[in-house]
């Protein structure tokens, strides 16, 4: 891959933390509290475990010919044809994704924030800003994701400390009230969702200035996100309580609305509306990159500053199109964990297979990066 960009070891970590946590933080916790109830923190811990393996499967993906993108090694995997017909389908499956990450920032902000705004006019003034970083490169917006960092985790460090009092530990009662099932249940969208969708840096690893330190920088980033979601899954179900989690379309925000200190520091759900909305745009912005470069290197151009602006207006149009309301973007969620974990779990295995076939049939050493 020719590209000037270069990230280091901490960006990559910080990119991969945001990533992780994404629209995570405001949607998540109403999932494993709808299928496992007091037990949704079970569900988020095993999630967590099974969302690293994942991660690792990504970091031996990234190891095969370190110096390709996911779309470089499709073709050096599965040759010319069937290499480009799942580089296709890998980024059909991006630009989806990012299209509904920018429906479920409208959806929010139009819902909760800007109530008489419409909501092609927040999705536009998202992909405005989304279309200069992209244009800027990914060390650009790697370096700004640095700046932001500091001032998120201490934004949630206040949260959470804000909340302990109103802790009731007799919410995470009775354990294991229904067995392991509904835990299995909630373990399920707990992996998908988070950890599965960082297939996307495999579009990344070859700018990373220092390759062998990939698998570290990557589980470090998914450990720090996840340890992030675990935490809010926690606080949702200590303070509000299964019940009202699972009835509720953004818990987290609901969650800061309960901050109060005196009569002069309450209601501080704009700070964590705008916590979630720096960790999306950085997932919007990667995704978009990502989808810029695929695109380029599938039809061969020399840069992709020039696909910006129609892919940008592209993917708008998609998050229109496919999701026509709310309440049909709610009702996705409950099919969705498939498709992720087919993009996110699958489709690597695949690449693994496929490229160890290939090295027995050409019985030639790997290039494969210890």
């Amino acid at each position: 891959m020719q590209n000037s960009d270069k990230i280091g070891s901490r960006q990559f970590v910080i990119l991969v933390t945001f990533i992780t946590i994404g629209d995570s933080i405001l949607i998540l916790p109403s999932v494993p509290a709808t299928e496992a109830g007091h037990d949704g923190w079970l569900s988020g811990l095993i999630g967590m475990a099974l969302g690293l393996a994942i991660v690792y499967l990504f970091c031996v993906v990234g190891r095969i010919y370190p110096e390709q993108t996911l779309i470089e090694k499709n073709k050096l995997i599965f040759g010319r044809w069937l290499g480009t017909v799942f580089s296709i389908l890998f980024m059909g499956a991006v630009l989806i994704n990012g299209a509904v990450y920018i429906r479920t920032i409208g959806d929010f902000m139009t819902t909760h924030i800007m109530k008489a705004t419409p909501i092609q006019a927040v999705m536009f003034l998202l992909v405005a800003c989304a279309i200069y970083a992209v244009r800027l490169g990914l060390e650009a917006f790697a370096r700004t994701s640095e700046i932001f960092f500091l001032w998120f985790v201490l934004t949630f460090v206040l949260f959470f400390l804000l909340l302990t009092p109103q802790f009731q530990f007799v919410n995470l009662l009775p354990f294991l009230e229904n067995g392991m099932k509904p835990v299995i249940r909630g373990v399920f969208s707990v992996t998908a969702f988070p950890f599965s969708e960082l297939v996307i840096f495999l579009m990344m690893t070859p700018l990373l200035d220092a390759k062998q330190k990939l698998t570290s920088a990557f589980l470090r980033g998914a450990i720090y996100g996840g340890v992030c979601l675990l935490a809010v899954i926690f606080l949702s179900l200590l303070v509000l309580g299964p019940e009202l989690v699972s009835r509720e379309t953004f818990p987290s925000y609901s969650l800061a609305k309960r901050v109060h200190v005196g009569e002069f520091f309450q209601r501080q759900e704009a700070m964590m509306a705008l916590m979630w909305f720096v960790s999306i745009y950085f997932k919007v912005v990667l995704y978009m990159y990502g989808f810029c470069i695929g695109i380029k290197q599938l039809l061969h151009l020399k840069e992709h500053q020039s696909l910006t602006l129609p892919i940008c207006i592209l993917f708008v149009a998609i998050a229109i199109i496919i999701v026509p309301n709310q309440a049909f973007l709610y009702e996705t969620y409950t099919y969705w964990p498939f498709f992720d974990l087919t993009i996110g779990f699958l489709y690597p295995l695949i690449l693994i297979v496929g490229y160890w076939i290939r090295k027995q049939m050409n019985n030639k050493p790997a290039t494969l990066q210890k």
